[in-house]
This record gives structure tokens, sequence and C-alpha cells, in this order.
């Protein structure tokens, strides 16, 4: 409280006098204002100025108070959507009750076509009311939309449902940092896709210079503020690649910044990066060592860390594993292309060049690339810069030279008499003969790589007298150049002027297998004109170095050099994806075949397979290394295959392979089979064979696991009187009684108890004795295989798949047995096993179910209810029987429905399991909409009880105290009052106050 401003004691001006009343009075005023405003408001603060520190704190305070304000708003609406969730959820289960009380009345064979019409009627209404419910809204929005809320979820197209929503959701904050759903997605509650068919084959894309760092390792990508420390084992360099943002950056700063008075040689192999030390003449040495720097982590990221050190040779680091991206080109996938650098001259010419071959693979490994003079291979004028030629060549090519001679009709090309680079930069010189008339001698000299053709010095030597001498010599032969001159003139001189004056050289013509061979104008080709060049021809595809350019304008404007280097190619594996076949899709009830022939990236194989009007949702998996496909259509099987190619495959979503485990068949039924050979035996004899000679042999098997068991212990006990073998195909037994036929038949007599003659069918069913007159009994395979095969050729192979777990155990079990005459494989349209026939016949290739097994016909090779299919085309494919579905509410009502019209019990049972499965998933869909209800009720009491802790605090900060504002208000005005009266008093003038 200020006090009563004092009198003063000494001489003042009046001015001051009235300046310091004034300030005393404007201050009363303005502190009686303030406090009328507080107990006005009731409020403390009405300026942060008014108490700084306790402003931002109540600033702090209301918007804490805001935002809890936002999150009570957040859960309200959140309560709304989930109550509204829950009471169609609960319409849902009450109508899949009733649909299963329903079925369970005809689902017996005791129905009539009247009670399952009515049923059939009942199912159809259902699934529509289930539909309507799937798209219930609220407020607006779907509620088992997923997070598409502005579109239905489900439609009915062409008797299937399809899900247009997605398995997201709509998340709102119920606290700082944590977050619930407000809906559940209809994928949850009543299915909408189908298990994916996920990837089982890494694309592997491959690396290049425009890989990103961030998609390296798996996406993981490099530690940020790398740097890396190369040394040649005697001056070292730092690279800080912390500023790369691509592989050819990090290729580019390693190049730039070698050790002192070296170079670094730096290629990306498709799978990571390869550095040497460049060495000319091996005469630097050296030893090329990549570390750390510091405690850092960018060599050992990027696969080059090497602290041993690798010499002069390649120092090749490991695979980078790129993450595969919507924009990782097709072309990349599977593998890498081989792939080598042309370099000419020193660096930052702007003529060096990269050349990949054009597929995938290994094929093109070890390709070495030539530049060849081209004014040196014929008489005419070579080729002018901008029609540079490229040839690539698989076999080994013979060095050639023009010797452009004075006259006419005497030009030669000579090509040398052995293919590869031994002739290549040979010189062909006419020398003097002297005075030898019509004759010429030739010889080569392989150290200087000279060819000397020696004329007369008059130029009485003939051009047939050269070329005879040439050819006779041997090392090259030679043949009339008519690329000037049309006509050939046997008797045309070799001018004496031409001698010493004409010359020939095989430059870079001649090449080993695997050579790219590229024709060049020397000193005036330009790298983008050879770049085009080898683009053209197309084995190969090139571009110009990023990393030998001084700038972009300038990239591929400089000269190339005949002398230019370049490894052979390297790099190369895997395979290319084959795009044309594409894939062939059974969705819906209905067969598309998807073709990827305009495909170029990642992007557009989803987009194809998105939009294809297949009811398919494709995307990048998870790991990112491959794609996965998944259906949309309820109601009927799903199933990929090849459409004549390895797309499937190569993409690895093909649903039919050799790793298909046969448990996945038909639905989850699986294909039983018989359990395989089990012989019936006895303890002692479990047969007598008696020979024709009249000898017996009593037989015990008790210990026998294996036809060849068997076959071994019948040996052991006949002696070679009677033999046992394995008749062809090699799982029929075959007794053969190689005694001298006597009175008796040759037979076979069961032991009492023992039944192992019958199972080796060699005595029938129900006998116990079998005999005949001829020397050999046959038995039969029908007791321990599931079908057999018969060729055209009339042969019969039975199929034991007892063992069997996939499909490539089918296959291998077939072909096993079949050997040549019967070739098991993978359809290559579609999906299935091709049986094809190699043999030569008037029958039908047959497959004939064995009569204790259902295993062709579960495998799809025989048709529901026959036990025989055959065809006289020479092959026999089965039908794809492992069928993948969408596990929905609705694909478990059509297939109820199809199962009631067909009359089909099996899949009335198989449907009738699925309701409860669906049942379950409604049930659990509630519990956790009630979960996320109780822990919201409860968030919401936490939040009001903070609300009342926050606004008491924020009331300490703002509001007034006004028992204490009223007390000061009061004493304001008394000290006012009191500074008023002393202000008239002092204010009375006199005569006193002027002297």
């Amino acid at each position: 409280m200020a006090g009563i401003i004092p009198i003063p004691n000494s001489r003042v001006s009046g001015l001051l006098l009235r300046q310091r009343l004034t300030q005393q009075f404007q201050n009363d005023q303005l502190q009686l204002f303030r406090l009328q405003e507080q107990i006005a408001t009731g409020q403390r603060i009405t300026l942060p100025s008014d108490d700084g520190p306790a402003a931002l704190r109540a600033i702090a305070l209301q918007r804490l108070i805001e935002r809890k304000d936002q999150l009570g708003t957040n859960m309200r609406i959140g309560q709304q959507y989930l109550g509204a969730s829950d009471i169609a959820l609960q319409d849902v289960a009450t109508q899949l009750a009733d649909i299963k009380g329903s079925t369970l009345g005809v689902a017996g064979t005791l129905s009539s076509p009247e009670e399952r019409d009515a049923a059939i009627a009942e199912i159809n209404g259902y699934l529509e009311n289930l539909v309507t419910l799937a798209n219930r809204q609220f407020q607006g929005r779907y509620l088992f939309s997923g997070s598409k809320t502005s579109k239905p979820p489900y439609e009915i197209v062409d008797g299937n449902v399809v899900f247009n929503g997605d398995k997201g959701s709509i998340q709102s904050h119920s606290d700082f940092g944590v977050l619930f759903a407000s809906n559940v997605s209809g994928h949850e509650v009543f299915g909408g896709t189908s298990a994916q068919v996920e990837s089982s084959v890494d694309l592997n894309p491959a690396l290049s210079i425009n890989t990103k760092l961030s998609s390296l390792r798996g996406g993981r990508g490099l530690s940020p503020g790398g740097a890396l420390t190369i040394s040649d084992g005697t001056n070292q360099s730092i690279v800080d690649i912390s500023g790369a943002r691509t592989i050819g950056d990090v290729v580019r700063l390693i190049e730039e910044n070698p050790p002192a008075g070296r170079e670094i040689l730096v290629s990306v192999t498709g799978t990571g990066l390869q550095l040497q030390l460049a060495d000319p003449g091996g005469s630097l040495g050296g030893t090329l060592t990549v570390t750390e720097v510091a405690n850092g982590t960018a060599a050992r990221e990027l696969g080059i860390l090497e602290k041993t050190g690798v010499g002069t040779t390649p120092l090749v680091g490991q695979d980078l594993e790129p993450l595969l991206l919507k924009t990782t080109r097709l072309e990349d996938l599977l593998g890498s292309k081989a792939h080598t650098a042309i370099k000419s001259g020193s660096s930052s010419d702007n003529n060096d060049i990269l050349v990949q071959a054009g597929v995938n693979g290994a094929a093109f490994n070890g390709v070495s690339v030539q530049y060849v003079d081209d004014d040196l291979l014929a008489a005419a004028p070579g080729l002018s810069a901008g029609n540079e030629v490229a040839q690539y060549d698989a076999n080994a090519r013979s060095a050639t030279a023009s010797l452009t001679l004075s006259g006419i009709g005497n030009d030669l090309i000579l090509t040398a008499g052995s293919a590869g680079i031994d002739f290549n930069d040979v010189v062909i010189n006419i020398t003097d003969g002297g005075a030898i008339g019509d004759t010429a001698s030739v010889s080569y000299d392989s150290l200087t790589k000279n060819l000397s053709i020696a004329v007369d010095s008059t130029g009485a030597t003939t051009v047939q007298t050269v070329i005879n001498e040439i050819n006779n010599e041997g090392t090259f032969s030679a043949v009339h150049d008519n690329s000037l001159e049309a006509s050939y003139v046997p008797a045309a001189n070799i001018a004496a002027g031409d001698i010493g004056s004409v010359q020939g050289n095989t430059g870079n013509s001649g090449g080993e297998a695997k050579t790219l061979y590229i024709r060049i104008d020397p000193g005036a080709s330009t790298a983008n004109q050879v770049v085009s060049a080898i683009n053209a021809e197309g084995t190969f595809s090139a571009t110009v170095d990023p990393n030998d350019s001084t700038s972009a304008v300038e990239a591929g404007t400089g000269k190339v050099s005949l002398t230019a280097t370049a490894a052979t190619t390297s790099g190369g594996s895997g395979t290319t994806l084959d795009l044309n076949s594409g894939l062939r899709i059974v969705n819906g009830g209905d067969t598309y075949n998807i073709s990827f022939e305009n495909a170029e990236t990642v992007e557009d194989v989803l987009n194809t397979l998105n939009n294809a009007g297949a009811g398919l949702h494709a995307e990048i998996n998870s790991g990112g290394d491959g794609i996965n496909i998944r259906s949309l259509l309820s109601g009927n099987d799903f199933q990929i295959g090849e459409n004549g190619g390895t797309t499937a495959s190569q993409l690895g979503v093909r649903t039919y392979g050799t790793a298909t485990k046969l448990s996945d068949f038909n639905y989850g039924v699986g294909v039983p089979t018989q359990p395989g050979f089990q012989l019936p035996t006895t303890v002692g004899t479990d047969f007598t064979i008696t020979s024709r000679d009249g000898q017996t042999f009593d037989i015990d098997l008790s210990t026998a696991t294996s036809l060849s068991e068997v076959v071994t212990q019948i040996n052991t006990v006949t002696g070679g009187d009677v033999t046992a073998q394995l008749s062809p195909p090699g799982n029929i037994l075959e007794l053969v009684d190689n005694t001298v036929p006597g009175t008796t038949d040759f037979s076979i007599t069961q032991a009492t108890g023992s039944l192992a003659a019958q199972y080796l069918g060699l005595v029938p069913n129900g006998d116990t004795s079998a005999s005949t007159s001829g020397p050999a009994i046959t038995g039969d395979d029908n007791r321990y295989i599931d079908f057999s095969i018969t060729s055209a050729s009339g042969e019969e192979f039975g199929i034991d798949l007892s063992g069997a777990e996939t499909v490539g155990d089918v296959i291998d079990a077939i072909n096993a047995i079949t050997t040549s005459n019967i070739t098991a494989r993978l359809t290559s349209t579609g999906n299935g096993i091709e049986l094809v026939d190699n043999t030569v016949g008037s029958g039908s290739l047959t497959v004939t179910q064995a009569e204790e097994s259902q295993a062709a016909e579960l495998l799809g090779f025989v048709p529901s209810g026959s036990s025989v299919a055959s065809s006289s085309t020479g092959s026999l494919t089965s039908e794809d029987h492992n069928f993948l579905e969408n596990k929905s509410v609705f694909n478990t009502l059509i297939r109820l429905r199809d199962a009631l019209v067909n009359e089909d019990l099996n899949g009335v049972e198989r449907a009738l399991a699925d309701i409860n499965v669906d049942i379950d998933r409604v049930t659990f869909a509630r519990a956790q909409i009630g979960a996320t209800q109780q822990g919201l009720e409860l968030s919401q009491l936490n939040l009001e009880d903070e609300d009342v802790r926050l606004r008491a605090a924020l009331s300490e900060e703002m509001d007034v105290d006004l028992v204490e504002a009223i007390s000061e208000l009061t004493s304001r005005q008394i000290a006012m009052q009191a500074s008023l009266q002393v202000t008239g008093n002092i204010l009375q003038l006199s005569l006193l106050d002027f002297i």
C-alpha cells in the first residue's frame, strides 16, 4: 500500500510539487481501478504483465485443459460409435444363431426337398440381411469399413460378396500418446479377405547407382554421419559419406577421395560394392584396406569393411539387400545383370561408359568389350562419328585388316587363320623383294607381330600371286576387298610405289568368344554416340558414367579412345522375370489371365493386379522382399497358377507348387492315402512254395518291411531253385520256378493265420492257395497302392503315396515308378499335376483309383464319384484341389446354400463348422468393443478428476481473493483521500510562496 506523500521540508519549485502530487494521484487511481476490475471479474490477472510467471503457468494450464476437453469429446464420440457397432453386432450374432438352428434341421439325409428349398430361401434372406448389417451407418459413417468410412464395405456382385473396406481403424486419443479404435473393421467381424498368398521367393532387387541408401539392409539404411578410411598400405584417406543419398553418391565420393597418388576403381556388382586399387602394369603394388573412422559403422554397413587388406585384387562387398519398393524396376528383380565399365583416359573426361547385359543371369558374365577402328577393316572409308556399330559375338572372331593397293581390282582383306586376340595389332607391310618377277614371299614374325609381303621391285608381281602366297604361308588368308572395287582383277600388278607405303593393321578386330565389338571413328566418336550404338544392338545396355562427368551438360561428350580398358563383365546372377506370360487367377468362379507385358515397376504389377477386376488386393509384404495377394471375394475358390510360363513361380505366388502341402488340399481334408506296405505276417511260416520238381520251401516274412526284403528272404530260402524278383515297374512281386518240371504244379499255399500271400497278390482274396503249370506266379500291388497309371502301350504302374506330404513328393513318387515311360510335372497352364505319356500304343493314358484309397480323387486326377479317368491326347492333368477361400460370414452362407442345393452333406457339415467360427469371431469382436468401452469409461472418470484438479490449479493462478481485494480497495481509498487532503493544504498559496 502506498503511503501519504510527505510534506517537503525544503524549498522546491511549484512545478515539481505539482508533478509529484499528480503522479501520486494517478497511481492511486490506477490501483483502485485494478482492484475494482479484479472484484468485478473475479480474476487476479487480466494481462500477462500483471504477473508474468503466474501468467505463463496459467496459459499452460489453460492449454492443457483445452486438450483434455478435446480428449473427453473424442471419448464421448468414440463411445457413441462403439455403442452403435455393438448393437449391430448383437443383431449379427442373433441372425447367425438363427441360421445355425435352421440349417441343423435340414443337415441330415432325411430332410425333404421342400425343407431344403425353404432353408435355401431363408439363407438367401439372411445373406442380404447380413450385408445390410455390415453396411450399417452411424452419423454418416460406415461402421465396418475400416479406415474407408465413406464407402460401403460390402456389396453383392454376381452372387459373390465383395469387400471394399480395409483392415484399418479410426483411431482417436483417449490421453496423450494413448490411442483407441472407435470402430471395428468388417474384416475382423464378418471377414473380407482370404489368407494372403505370401511370396515364397525373395525378389532380390538388384543394387544400382540409383539405389537409395535408406533402402539398404532390408530398409534399415545406414547410420547418419558416416565416414570410412581407405588405405593402400602407405597412405590413407578419409571419405565422408554423410551427404550421400544413393549408392552412386558413395561410388563417386570414394573415387574422388583415394589415398594420395592412387586411384580407386569402384563398381556396383548388383548385390554390393566392389573396390580395387588401380595398378596399371603391376608396378605400384600396395594393399587395399577399408576401416571405420573412430567408432563409426559406415564401412561395415556398406559391406566393405576390410581390416587385413586384399592387395590389388578386388574387394568384393557383401550383399546390401536393397528393399523392394514400388519404384523398383522389374528388370532388377530375381538377380542382377552382368556389367562392366569402359574407361577412356583419366577421370572427369566425360567419356567413361557403364555397360550391363540386357537380362539377368550368369550367361553374359565374362564378356570382353573392345573398341575397333573401323577404318582398318575395309578399303572404303570407315564409318563417321554418329554411325557407330556395336556387335556381340558369342563365338571367337578372327582378326582382319585391309590392304588398299594402288591400281584397279587389287584391294585385299586379310583374315587371321585362327580366331581370338593373338593376331590383333598385327602390322602388314609391302616390302621390296628385288627383281623376282611375278612371285612373292610372305613371312610372319610373331615377336614383332609383323606380316611382311615381299613383291617384285619393278611392279611385276600380280595380286593373285600375293593372295596365293599369303594363303600358302597360312598365318593369314586373303581375299579381294570389294568395298571400293566391285571387280577383282587377278592379273593386276602390285605397283612399285606401294612398296613401303602401303600398310595394314588388324587393330583390335579379333576377339575371344563372348566379345562385344564397338566399331568407332577414332578421335571423333563420343561416349554418347557409343552408348546409342550399344543400346541399338540390344544385347547390352549402356549409360555414360555419372562419376566421369564434369557436369550434366558435358556428360558423355568426351571422345572415346581405342586404348580404353574394360574388365570382362561380371556380377550376372539369377534369372529374368517372365512378364509376358503373367498369371492365371481363378476367383469368384471366373478365370482371369493377367499379363504384365507393359509393366516396368513393382507398382505397375500391383496396380495391374488390383485393377484387373478379379477381386484382388496386392501389396508389398512387410519384409520388403516380395508381394502378397489376397482375394476380396466371398463365396468361391481362389487360386493362382501359371499362364503358360513361369511368372507365378518366379513371383512366389503360385498356390500350387512342389512345396504345397497335401494336408491343405480339399479345404483341409488333405489327401488320405493307404498306409503303404504293411505286410500282415505271423510268427513262423507265412506260406509255402512248391516247385514243379516237388520241392517245398517254407517262407517266414515276419521281419520283412519292404518288397525288397521279401525278395531277399525268399531267395535266401529257395537257394536259386525259385527266384523272387520285382516285376517291372518295380512294385510287383514275381516268383520264377527254375527247376525241371515234374509231376506237380508250381504253387503257393498260405499258412494258417497269415495273410501275407494274399497281401502280396500271390493268392486270390478268400483262397488259401494258388498254382500254375507254368514257371511263374505274379502277384499284384492293389493292397498297398493308392492308384495306378496305365500308359498307351498298356504298361501299368502302381503308385504308393503313403509317405507323400507335398505335391513335389507326389511327383517324385510317380516318376520313381514310371521312370521314362510317363513323366509327372507341374502343368504350365493353371494348376495341377500333368502326366505325359512318352510311350506309343493304341491305348489311352488312364488313372485308376485303388479300391481302398481316395487319393486319386482328392488329388484331382479322378472326378468325384468315379474311379477312372483317361485321356487319348497323351497327357492328363489333375484338377487343382488346393482350394483357398475367403473365410467370412458371407462365404459360409454361400457355401452352405450351394451345399444344400447340391445335396452335398460334407459341404453342409463344413459350413456348419464354419458358422461356429463366425459366431466366435463376432463374439470376440463384441468382447473387444466392450473392453474398449470399459477402458474409455475409466479414462473418462480419470479425465473428470484431472479436470477438477487442473481447474483448481488454474484458479489459484488466475482467480482473485475477494476478501483481500476488498480490504486493499478500502485501504487504497483511505490513502487516496488522505493524499488529496494533504495536496489541498500544500497547494494553498501565500505571499511567502513567492519570496
